[in-house]
């Protein structure tokens, strides 16, 4: 779903990306050159899961789809913007395990920028950017959680 956008021009998973460190997330390069490592990490529903199980995927009426923002071609964009551009790209992609996206910046405390998706079984995946890299400079490694204002 995320590759899908004229805005993004690369994924790849961390383990692609040679990130090892962190077991879930995503590389995503900008058409800007501007990269965001994205690590995903997941609540258990409530009442926990028995894992020795296969899970059953509990559905329910998909979120409601919103316009997705357009990202500029050049020059930088807050960051604030793609977090926005990705929510929107996952609540468009019509998931009926996905109850709702919230925009963690949109928050009366919103300090940070993340993704927070709601699923129907109470579960909760948290989209939080790991690493952030402007046009034309590599991701690195260090900093992590050190989000900038703009990409």
């Amino acid at each position: 779903m995320l590759a899908g956008s004229p805005a993004i021009s690369e994924v790849q998973s961390f383990e692609q990306a040679g990130i090892r460190d962190k077991p879930y997330g995503h590389v995503i390069t900008l058409r800007t050159g501007a990269k965001l490592a994205v690590q995903w990490v997941r609540t258990a529903p409530n009442g926990g899961e028995d894992q020795s199980q296969p899970e059953t995927p509990v559905t329910g009426a998909p979120a409601v789809a919103v316009e997705v923002p357009d990202l500029p071609a050049t020059g930088r964009i807050p960051l604030t913007r793609v977090e926005a551009h990705l929510a929107a790209l996952i609540l468009g992609a019509g998931n009926p395990e996905i109850r709702a996206v919230e925009c963690i910046s949109q928050r009366p405390d919103g300090k940070k920028s993340g993704i927070n998706v709601s699923m129907h079984s109470t579960a909760v995946v948290y989209g939080i950017p790991l690493y952030t890299a402007s046009a034309g400079q590599a991701l690195s490694m260090e900093g992590a959680y050190q989000q900038r204002k703009d990409v």
